[in-house]
């Protein structure tokens, strides 16, 4: 009977003292060092996401203006400052497509290239950086702008429907729920006589355009939307610009009611020359019974002075105002019919008019005067409620002061004079940052 060799297992050598403190002392290392990386790894976390939270959510709240209590925050501010400079980008491809497309063997293209070419400079120079601080200012002013609208729409019991809001959406990407359809108008068939027997050529139809399909306008918004929020600008964000688009006609349309359409207003005629000396003898001849548009004449004549005559309709002051200056305007309505003014020097004391007035009456304004004068009126009431409204600017913060008040002085100097230049954007942003981190470059 064979028995079965039993292999001998080697006895496990024990670890020397030396050895066993070398293995611990190893594993505390590997321990201080998983926990080192884990630290590392909590800190850069902790990091990034203060960083996220204090650009995306904190920066973005701050307000950049205070209308009467209601913020104008950063990030609607951001927001509409991409939008601005996408619509010039937009544009300005448009444009470079369209110069491109040029047939030049046309006659009228060398003046229309020079068109396209002038818009697609001032295009370029509104997206240079040079210029961003004009895009920053012109959003800002519109979005103080429509706090006000909005007050005042409010207060007048004017609102907006979301189905009105929806509407203007869908017209702004060329879809019409109920497009208009023209029939034509059945004609008589004149008698066929020997001269309507003679071939004429056929006329060529022009294209219809087609409609845009619902389907195909909720896939273009989805494609534009989808572009926009990757420029940071929500849909919430448009359809509240849209909505205070609409609320400012609605409200236009009753301030331009309560515009009274007649005024006191005088028809007149003038000279304007660079020259005192012959404006002093234009008067002077006058006096004496010479014919206005004879002695008008000579300015063409005369090479030794620079100048010309014109005649205008009726207007009344506030504007004349905007044609020959306030100065001028006082001047022609303190004139009598027939009467004429001596020389007379324009605001800048570069220019030299002569005035005679051909008519004075309360009368109705003319379309366009009204529409000039409506306009007026309804900027110089977003002016004063600007001030009525009290509208801030807040300034840097309180670290950035320091001991010396300087920055809160000027502020309220410029303020105090009207001219919240200083204080709207001197003192607009964090310090150590520029003004450029408030106004994005690129969208």
């Amino acid at each position: 009977m064979t028995k079965k060799s039993k292999r001998k297992r080697a006895p496990k050598k024990k670890l020397t003292r030396k050895q066993l403190s070398r293995l611990e002392r190893e594993r505390r290392i590997e321990k201080w060092l998983l926990w080192g990386v884990t630290a590392l790894v909590i800190v850069v976390v902790v990091v990034l996401a203060y960083g996220f939270v204090a650009e995306k959510v904190v920066k973005s709240r701050e307000p950049v203006a205070v209308v009467d209590g209601v913020p104008v925050t950063t990030g609607e501010f951001q927001a509409r400052v991409r939008f601005v400079r996408m619509q010039i980008q937009l544009e300005l491809q448009r444009l470079t497509a369209q110069q491109r497309s040029l047939d030049m063997s046309d006659p009228n293209a060398e003046l229309y290239l020079q068109y396209i070419q002038g818009n697609i400079r001032d295009l370029e120079t509104q997206l240079s950086p040079a210029n961003a601080l004009t895009i920053g200012e012109q959003v800002l002013d519109q979005l103080v702008t429509g706090e006000l609208v909005r007050r005042e729409a409010e207060r007048r019991g004017i609102a907006v429907a979301s189905d009105q809001v929806q509407q203007s959406v869908e017209s702004y990407f060329g879809y019409e729920r109920n497009p208009a359809t023209s029939t034509p108008a059945p004609t008589a068939t004149p008698p066929l006589t020997p001269t309507d027997a003679t071939p004429a050529p056929t006329a060529v139809p022009m294209p219809t355009p087609t409609p845009m399909t619902e389907e195909a306008f909720r896939q273009l918004y989805s494609d534009v939307l989808k572009s926009w929020r990757e420029l940071g600008v929500s849909e919430q964000q448009y359809r509240s610009w849209m909505e205070v688009s609409l609320l400012r006609e609605k409200l236009r349309e009753q301030m331009d009611a309560e515009v009274p359409t007649t005024a006191e207003q005088v028809k007149l005629r003038y000279i304007n020359v660079d020259s005192e000396e012959w404006a002093s003898d234009f008067a002077v001849r006058l006096d004496e019974g010479e014919d206005f548009e004879t002695l008008a004449g000579e300015l063409e004549e005369d090479e030794q002075v620079s100048g010309f005559d014109r005649e205008l309709g009726w207007y009344p002051l506030s504007a004349l105002e905007g044609i020959v200056g306030a100065t001028l305007s006082e001047l022609a309505f303190s004139l009598d019919v027939g009467e004429h003014s001596q020389a007379a020097a324009d605001e800048g004391g570069t220019r030299y008019y002569v005035i005679e007035v051909l008519g004075h009456e309360v009368r109705e304004l003319d379309d366009y005067v009204l529409q000039q004068v409506q306009d007026e009126a309804f900027q110089e009431w977003i002016e004063a409620q600007k001030q009525i409204a009290l509208v801030e600017y807040p300034t840097v913060r309180a670290e950035c002061q320091g001991d010396t008040p300087w920055y809160k002085a000027e502020c309220r100097r410029s303020w105090r004079d009207r001219d919240p230049a200083v204080c709207r954007w001197a003192l607009l942003w964090p310090c150590g940052s520029s003004w450029q981190s408030r106004v994005p470059m690129d969208p």
